[in-house]
C-alpha cells in the first residue's frame, strides 16, 4: 500500500522546537514590571508607620457589625460610604491592624498603575500610557495613599476608570459605553464628594457629544445618586473643617503641587517653591507638546488637562465664595489626568530626547523623595504606636498627657490595651470625684 506523504514547506520538522502561539508584546512586559515594582514599593513598608487619627477612626468603625458600622459612618464620616462598605468584609478577613486594613488600599494602589496606562493609551498613545504608569508606580503621593486605610486610593482608581470609559464613550457614544462610564462615575461619587469635580465636566461633555437618550439616561442616573446622598452631604458640606480652614488658602494652594509630586515634603521648605516649580513644569510640558506632539496627542492631552483643571481650579473658586474644603488629598481625582498630560509631553514624537530627559528627571525625583520620607520621621505620620509602646503596661492609675486632642487620643485608643475609644463618635465618660482618676 502506498501512503501519500507531504513534502516541502508543508512538512513538519520535528527537530524544530514549537513556537509560542502568542508573542508577549514588549509594552506588556514593561507594564508588568512596573506593576510589580509598584507592589513592592507599597507592601514592603506598609506597617512601618502607625495609624493617624483618620485611619484609627476607620479601624474603629470597621470593627463593628455591618449595621453599626453604617450608623457610625452616617454620624461621623464626611464622605460617602463606598469605601466602608467594601473595606468591611476585607477587615473581617484580614483584621484591622496596619497590614490587614491598609492592604486593601495597597491592592487598589497597585491596580491604579495599569488603570493609568489604559487612560494614557486611550487618550494619547501607548508610550504616554507607559510613562504615566511608571509615574503612578513610584510617585510618593500615590504610594502614601496606597498605604492609608482610607478612601483616597479607591477614589483614584474609580476616577481613573471614569476617565478611561469617558474617553471611550467620547469616541463612540453608544448606549453600552455610556452605561459603563456611568457605573464607574457613580462609584466614584459614592466614594468621595470631590469626585463630582471630575464627573461633572465629563457628564457635560458627553451630553454635548452624544445628544441622545443614552447620554441623558446615564447623566440622570448620576443625578439620582447625588440626590440620594443629599441627607448625608448637606450637614457635612455646610460645616467647616477646622483642620482645613485653619491653614491659609494661599498656603494650601502652594502645597498641592508639592504634595502631588513629593508628598509630605510640603511640610518642609520645598512648599515655598511649589507654585514656581509647577509653573516651570507646565511651561516645559506645553513646549514639548507644541513642538513635538502630533494631532491625536495634542487632542488627548487637551482633554486630560481640562479634566485636571476642573478638579484643581473649581474648588478654589468655591473656597473664595465661602465653601472651603481645598486640600491636596481631596484633589486626587486630578492626579491621573495630570500624569497623562506629562506622559504625553515625555513621549512627544518630535521631541523624544527632551521628553525622555524630563521623564528620567521626574522618576528620579520621585524615588529620591520617597527615600527621604522613609528616612525622616518629620515627613511621616505621628508615631502613636511608639508612644503606646514607650508607656508600657500600666501598673497603676496614671495620667497620659497628649497634644492635639482627638488627633492623639484617637490613635492611642487603638494602641493602649483596654483604653476606650477617644476619637470621633466617642461615648461620653461620666465624671467622678476620684482624685487619682486617670485621663486619656
Amino acid at each position: 500500500m502506498l501512503i501519500p506523504a507531504r513534502t516541502g514547506a508543508g512538512a513538519v520538522d520535528r527537530s524544530t522546537p514549537a513556537q509560542w502561539p502568542l508573542r508577549i508584546e514588549a509594552e506588556t512586559l514593561i507594564l508588568a514590571g512596573v506593576t510589580i515594582l509598584a507592589a513592592v514599593l507599597r507592601f514592603a513598608t506598609i506597617t512601618k508607620q502607625s495609624y493617624w487619627l483618620d485611619e484609627a477612626q476607620a479601624a474603629h468603625e470597621l470593627h463593628f457589625s455591618f449595621g453599626a458600622m453604617l450608623s457610625a459612618w452616617n454620624t461621623n464620616e464626611w464622605n460617602p460610604p463606598l469605601y466602608f462598605v467594601l473595606a468591611w468584609p476585607w477587615a473581617k478577613l484580614f483584621g484591622i491592624g496596619e497590614a490587614g486594613l491598609r492592604s486593601f488600599s495597597a491592592v487598589i494602589g497597585v491596580g491604579v498603575v495599569p488603570i493609568t496606562y489604559l487612560c494614557g493609551r486611550e487618550l494619547v498613545s501607548r508610550r504616554a500610557g507607559l510613562v504615566a504608569a511608571a509615574f503612578a508606580a513610584v510617585n510618593p503621593f500615590m504610594i502614601w495613599y496606597s498605604q492609608e486605610a482610607r478612601e483616597y486610593m479607591l477614589l483614584v482608581a474609580l476616577s481613573g476608570l471614569s476617565i478611561l470609559f469617558f474617553a471611550r464613550a467620547w469616541k463612540h457614544p453608544t448606549g453600552r459605553r455610556l452605561a459603563v462610564w456611568a457605573v464607574a462615575a457613580g462609584l466614584a461619587l459614592l466614594t468621595q464628594y470631590f469626585a463630582a469635580f471630575l464627573v461633572a465636566p465629563e457628564a457635560l461633555a458627553l451630553l454635548y457629544r452624544a445628544r441622545n437618550r443614552y447620554a441623558a439616561g446615564a447623566v440622570g442616573a448620576l443625578a439620582v445618586i447625588e440626590v440620594a446622598l443629599i441627607p448625608h452631604a448637606i450637614p457635612n458640606l455646610t460645616r467647616t473643617a477646622p483642620w482645613i480652614v485653619g491653614i491659609p488658602l494661599s498656603l494650601r494652594i502652594q502645597q498641592v503641587p508639592v504634595a502631588f509630586g513629593m508628598n509630605t515634603l510640603y511640610l518642609g521648605p520645598a512648599v515655598s517653591y511649589g507654585l514656581l516649580g509647577a509653573a516651570a513644569l507646565a511651561a516645559i510640558v506645553i513646549a514639548l507638546l507644541v513642538i513635538g506632539a502630533e494631532g491625536r496627542q495634542l487632542r488627548g492631552s487637551a482633554v486630560a488637562a481640562a479634566l485636571a483643571a476642573a478638579v484643581l481650579v473649581v474648588p478654589i473658586l468655591l473656597a473664595l465664595v465661602g465653601h472651603d474644603d481645598y486640600i491636596a488629598r481631596g484633589l486626587v481625582p486630578g492626579w491621573i489626568p495630570l500624569a497623562v498630560v506629562i506622559g504625553a509631553a515625555c513621549t512627544a514624537a518630535r521631541a523624544r530626547l527632551a521628553g525622555a530627559v524630563l521623564a528620567v528627571v521626574l522618576l528620579a525625583m520621585f524615588l529620591y523623595t520617597g527615600a527621604q520620607i522613609d528616612g525622616q520621621a518629620r515627613y511621616q505620620r505621628p508615631d502613636w504606636r511608639g508612644v503606646a509602646s514607650a508607656l508600657g503596661k500600666p501598673t497603676g492609675t496614671r495620667a497620659i498627657v497628649a497634644y492635639d486632642g482627638q488627633f492623639a487620643s484617637g490613635p492611642l485608643s487603638l494602641y493602649l490595651p483596654g483604653a476606650p475609644w477617644s476619637g470621633p463618635g466617642q461615648r461620653p465618660i461620666p465624671r467622678t470625684n476620684t482624685p487619682d482618676q486617670g485621663r486619656t
